[in-house]
């Protein structure tokens, strides 16, 4: 029998997954928030370069996972929101997880995700992804989406996947279904590597882009200072997942990854999700992506001057997202105490 699923987050990219775990059999619940009316009274719309355009998806529809309980037990709760710390999101998933049964699904972006859920639900698999999908969702329930979509999945901690049996069936199962769905899934020996290895770019690009107003190609054409900014902090990223003993992230990785940005040079270039979230005024994964690598780096005595920079813009940035009023700058007598230890 095929799994029964949540996805909580049913945004550009958890529509995605939705579709592709229908199109393995599966009977799928999807939590949506601002698309909620669209999506309950018409569904999803799909166009697509890689499965093909108009396609209608259908799933059940809930406003939140503790509206969704009453319909489980799930076997997988698959979560595609924004890793945000203050969300919480371990806690609002809760009611919908059956201890000892459902298996966690996170497909998010940046480090350190997957404490909270380790935390939260000790008795259940945890499997932690990373993503590489260039999708946006141009208006509620209308989903656009290029050729790419690779899924990169293994168990947390890595060890799990060798030490326990309901781990491993987790694994080996969500990777089966969502393959069989249409997904150029893969599962891998160590998560943790691969989420540095996509670091690279999340840690350079996304707040670059996100300070700047610009994308990727606006960004390198604006001077001749940028390709070497992108690459100095890359090598930051390097340094740290070195020190982290993952060989395999190297000074040469990075520079493969630089090019695939000059590469696009003379196009439009691409929107990172930071820049897409200042520009509609959301928050930003600032902690997971550059605050977290942040701590680790300090933990493990490497010197990343640049990414503290980012993360000290960033932070303001994101703090004037949330408090500033419409057309004013954000003053000091309005802003709100950070919770939290800032990496110095």
């Amino acid at each position: 029998m095929a799994p029964k699923v949540l996805l909580h987050g049913s945004g550009a990219i958890g529509t995605i997954y939705v579709y592709l775990l229908q199109q393995a059999g599966c009977d799928v619940t999807a939590v949506c928030r601002s698309n909620y009316e669209a999506a309950k009274s018409q569904g999803f719309t799909l166009d697509s370069r890689r499965y093909g355009r108009g396609i209608k998806i259908r799933p059940s529809i809930v406003r939140s996972p503790a509206e969704a309980a009453g319909s489980g037990p799930f076997d997988f709760i698959v979560v595609c929101t924004k890793a945000l710390p203050e969300a919480k999101t371990a806690e609002i998933i809760k009611p919908a997880v059956t201890a000892g049964k459902t298996a966690i699904v996170l497909i998010q972006n940046g480090i350190g995700i997957e404490d909270e859920y380790a935390q939260a639900f000790p008795s259940n698999p945890i499997l932690s992804c990373v993503v590489y999908l260039p999708t946006t969702q141009t208006s509620p329930g209308h989903i656009q989406m290029g050729q790419l979509e690779l899924l990169e999945v293994g168990t947390f901690p890595t060890s799990a996947y060798e030490s326990n049996a309901d781990a491993r069936t987790a694994c080996d199962t969500f990777v089966e279904t969502v393959r069989k769905g249409g997904s150029d899934v893969h599962s891998v020996a160590d998560i943790q590597e691969k989420r540095w290895s996509k670091l690279l770019l999340n840690a350079s690009w996304n707040p670059i882009c996100a300070l700047s107003l610009s994308r990727d190609v606006a960004f390198l054409a604006s001077s001749p200072a940028g390709e070497k900014l992108v690459l100095d902090i890359m090598d930051e990223v390097v340094n740290i997942a070195q020190a982290l003993g993952f060989k395999d992230i190297t000074p040469e990785l990075a520079r493969s990854q630089l090019t695939k940005a000059t590469d696009r040079k003379g196009g439009k270039g691409i929107e990172p999700s930071m820049l897409v979230d200042v520009l509609s005024e959301r928050r930003m994964e600032v902690e997971v992506i550059l605050g977290n690598p942040i701590k680790v780096a300090k933990s493990a005595g490497v010197a990343v001057p640049r990414l503290e920079t980012l993360y000290a813009l960033s932070k303001a940035l994101d703090e004037a997202i949330a408090l500033r009023a419409p057309g004013k700058s954000l003053a000091g007598d309005e802003t709100r105490a950070f919770k939290g230890d800032i990496p110095v």
